[in-house]
Parts: C-alpha cells; structure tokens; sequence
C-alpha cells in the first residue's frame, strides 16, 4: 500500500481519469495558437534553456509566441500578487509547494482543464486541488565526495543526524533558509526529533549538533566549496550529485532513513495564473511539459526525477540517473514527503535566525 506522505503529496482526483478517456480526435488534435503570446514564469539560467528546447519550441510550432518571466517561484507569485487587479504578466508557472498552498488558497489559479492535457494519464501523480499538476520531484539528501571519504575512512552516513558523528565537524554544509533544500532537511530532522513541520525548532537542534563548517544560500556556493575540498558532505539534493558526476567529480548520494521511510521527494507544480486570457495555450504548454521524452530529456542535465511513469522507465537506463535517483513507483511511496500545511514560514525564518542565524 502507498504511504500517506506519497498520497498526501497530490490529492488524486477522477478528472484524470476524464483525460484518458478523451476521444482520439480531440486528445489528438493538432492545436494551432497563431498571434498568441503565452507568457511562461520559470527560473532563469540552464533550467530556462531547457524548459525552451523541450517545451517552449513545441508551442511555437504550433504557432504561439513563447515570453519567459524569469524568476524563482515566490519572485514569480510576488510579480501576480502585484499585478492583481489589472492583466497578469504570467499566464502559466512552475510553482514550489509554499506558492501552491499561497496561490491556491487565495484564489491565484485556474481550475485546471483536464481535458485540455491528455498527457495526465501518463502520471504516477495527478492533480492537486484540481489547482495544479506535479511535474517534476526534488529527491533531497546527503551529497558527499566519495574521494575524501575514501581517503579519511569516514563512515558513509545512513540518516541526517549521522553527521553529527564528531568526524564531520566542520566539514559538512547545510542549506541556509534562503536554499530551498533547508526545508525538508530540518523538517526530516524535526520528525526524527519527534516533532514535525509545525515545530521546526526540533530540527534546528539537531542541524546545530552537525556542527557544520558554513550554512550555504546557493547551489554554485556549494559546488565551490565541495570541489575545494572544504566540505566533504553536505545535505542537498540528487540533481546535484547528478551535475558533480557528470561534470566527472567523485560523488555519491544517500536517500537518508526518516524514521521508516527512505528518501524524501518535493514536488515541483505547474498551475495557470488566475484571468488568462490564454488558457487553451497554457494548457497545451503543460500538456507539452508531460510529455514522455520531454520529460526525459529535461530531468538529465537537470537533475529532477519526471512525474511521467513512462519518463522514468527511460532514465531507468540511463547509468547516472539509475544511480542517484529513486524511480520506481515502489521505492517513491516509501519515501518522507514534508506536510506544507503545517509550515508557517514566516515564524520558522524568525526562529531560524533566533537559533542558528544569529
């Protein structure tokens, strides 16, 4: 039986179920979007390359102009928060999962129209809220140089808190608040503790008992460091073991035991902004997202793991996504997924810097 965290993740509703069951001739159609300009918020840098090359270039086939809003997710909702009342300058958005409770609660998206993106049967996961789809999963862990650790003899870690283990001292990393990988380690760390999302303070004292050498904000910070050799492990994610490898580093990776589970996975959502007045087009652009070999072909430089069963069954080849990621439906169930509900994030920054940041 799947677990509640991998349920709870993306509340699955049967209008997936209205998608597959969709004529041929109008799951199929060729769709044109002549004179159609579909604004896309997305981050910037090599993702946003690869969101054009695999997803972008199929909506200007089919005629639309494709404009790029670049920013993370919270830059991107402040920009419709802003907007509200007046046209939106983004139609459709990748969103983190504190913008999909944020955006969803106070009405910023679409219902989604399910029978406009055909490639939802295609999905280990569905639709949540009937809000927004979950393209993509974070898996979250422990990043270490495998060079070091052999050289040292250090014990390769099995859970987070096994980097208390006084050998590390100073010689691991973790994420800051402003690193989006900061919120599911201390919320793993936390639930350990025997708290949860809500008493994030658990976690903060188990990430000080790490003793780490420096709290890092951003991923080119860290591959800095690591590659120096100043840090030996560091809790991240999989994506980032998959760039060091491929970049020819010596690196492995742990989905850390969380109490009975292994692995914790974050999912990445696409929703349509609220008013479009281009929502067939937004449609088509997730529909295209989900797409098997687009999402094949983004998760390898990317370092994400496709929500598209079919998508994972093609990385399941591949020697370096095989050996960092979980893919098979078995071991994502069994996996900890944060219960964002839970979060106030403006309490757990002012916390945060109260016991670790000051």
């Amino acid at each position: 039986m799947k677990s509640r965290n991998f349920r709870h993740a993306v509340a699955l509703i049967s209008a997936a179920t209205l998608a597959v069951a969709l004529p041929a001739s109008i799951a199929n159609a060729q769709q044109r979007f002549d004179g159609v300009t579909l604004r896309v918020g997305t981050y910037g840098g090599p993702w946003g390359d690869a969101v054009n090359a695999n997803v972008g270039k199929k909506l200007e086939a089919m005629g639309a102009k494709v404009e790029y809003v670049v920013g993370n997710p919270a830059d991107n909702f402040a920009k419709v928060v802003s907007a509200r009342g007046r046209a939106s300058p983004i139609d459709v958005m990748e969103i983190g999962p504190a913008e999909r409770l944020a955006m969803t609660r106070n009405d910023f998206l679409e219902d989604l129209p399910v029978e406009m993106i055909p490639n939802l049967s295609k999905l280990s996961v569905q639709v949540a809220d009937k809000k927004a789809i979950a393209h993509q999963m974070v898996q979250n862990g422990i990043l270490y140089r495998v060079d070091s650790f052999n050289a040292d003899k250090l014990p390769v870690p099995k859970r987070f808190e096994d980097l208390q283990d006084p050998k590390f001292a100073s010689k691991t990393a973790f994420p800051d608040v402003t690193n989006p990988q900061h919120w599911p380690a201390v919320s793993a760390m936390a639930s350990d503790a025997g708290g949860s999302e809500s008493t994030p303070e658990k976690g903060f004292e188990q990430v000080l008992k790490i003793k780490p050498l420096y709290f890092y904000g951003s991923a080119t910070e860290l591959t800095q460091k690591m590659t120096m050799g100043d840090v030996v492990a560091a809790t991240s994610h999989a994506g980032m073991a998959v760039r060091l490898a491929n970049a020819g580093q010596q690196i492995g990776f742990v989905h850390p035991q969380i109490g009975g589970k292994r692995g914790e996975i974050e999912y990445n959502y696409l929703g349509i902004v609220k008013g479009t007045k281009n929502k067939e087009a937004a449609a088509a652009f997730i529909n295209a997202f989900l797409d098997t070999q687009s999402q094949a072909n983004f998760a390898k430089p990317m370092g994400v793991v496709p929500t598209n069963r079919e998508a994972r069954a093609i990385l399941e080849k591949d020697p370096v996504m095989s050996k960092f990621m979980l893919l098979s439906d078995k071991d994502l169930a069994n996996t900890y997924t944060m219960d964002w509900s839970k979060v106030d994030v403006e309490k757990w920054r002012a916390a945060w810097a109260r016991t670790v940041s000051k």
